[in-house]
């Protein structure tokens, strides 16, 4: 499986190394050139892929353009039969009033091309939120910190419209987890969904409120203003902020405002979405793995008396 370019900066990293669920050797980094077609198919072939896993960050041209070469580079080489996008989120396909996120372009892009193969079989896998994101700093994640709609550090809370719209969500392991079962799948559904928690930004509010045992200072702020980036900023945003000044006032605030009116627009809730034949793989595999996280267990674990101290 490849995944996006890494320079390979400690010696150690090309080294083969034992997967532990299969028992077989693997290199866990290998330098690949996504600006050549020809050198994917190549790569691909020499390594026997079978399935390949796009985790690209679709914010650029540049990103879009590799992983489309990718996708023409799989239904190219015989050995690979299946192909994940880099999705990850939820219904790209939803007009500007439900999802308002400039960057669904890109990912419309792939799904163009996906389906002009002729030899791959694909699936979306529709995540919702991480839900990381709400136990940051203080939970295990492989993700950057980032706020949205509640700053716990800080007591405060801005929520889109009412408060009352919707997001579905699931912690990142779990995600990985679902991901790897769904693999061995016979067929693979176009849509796959891992979602394990469904909650209103009102109700996430009061988990907090519970969790730390203090209310928090709530905010609203109209969706016309999210669409505009006139977001309110969080504090623990502004601290973000001045790690990477390239990306702000407008970068973060306007990645935060874009999702934030999604939420108030329905586009995160996928319970509600009509997604048509799709596989919800934590039903598939219930009683069967581990228990997911829920928001209520993160917010808990996170936030609770013993790490607040």
């Amino acid at each position: 499986m490849l995944n996006r370019p890494i320079q390979i900066a400690d010696s150690d990293a090309s080294s083969e190394r034992i997967s532990p669920l299969t028992g077989k050797g693997y290199l866990p980094v290998i330098q690949t050139d996504y600006s050549s077609e020809e050198a994917l198919v190549e790569a691909l072939k020499a390594r026997r892929v079978d399935i390949v896993i796009c985790a690209f960050p679709m914010d650029s041209d540049a990103a879009c353009n590799a992983q489309l070469r990718l996708i023409r580079a799989a239904d190219r080489c015989p050995c690979v039969r299946r192909f994940v996008p880099s999705e990850f989120n939820v219904e790209y396909d939803a007009g500007d009033d439900v999802l308002p996120y400039p960057e669904k372009r890109f990912h419309m892009t792939a799904r163009r091309e996906l389906a002009k193969t002729t030899s791959l079989e694909y699936t979306y896998f529709y995540t919702g939120m991480f839900m990381d994101y709400f136990g940051l700093p203080r939970v295990r994640s492989s993700l950057r910190p980032l706020c949205f709609c509640v700053d716990p550090a800080s007591g405060q809370a801005v929520l889109p419209r009412d408060g009352e719209g919707r997001m579905s969500m699931t912690f990142t392991t779990d995600f990985a987890r679902y991901l790897v079962l769904a693999l061995e799948l016979d067929k693979w559904p176009r849509i796959m969904t891992t979602v394990t928690s469904n909650v209103s930004m009102n109700e996430l509010v009061k988990l907090y409120e519970k969790t730390l045992g203090r209310k928090l200072q709530v905010h609203y702020q109209p969706v016309e203003k999210l669409l505009r980036h006139e977001a309110i900023d969080l504090p623990v945003n502004l601290a973000v902020a001045r790690e990477y000044p390239d990306r702000f006032p407008q970068g973060i605030r306007g990645i935060v405002a874009d999702l934030e009116a999604a939420v108030a627009l329905g586009g995160y809730d996928l319970d509600k979405m009509n997604l048509g034949e799709h596989l919800d793989l934590v039903k598939a595999f219930e009683g069967k793995v581990p228990a997911p996280r829920r928001i209520e267990d993160l917010i808990e674990e996170a936030w609770g008396p013993v790490t607040s101290q």
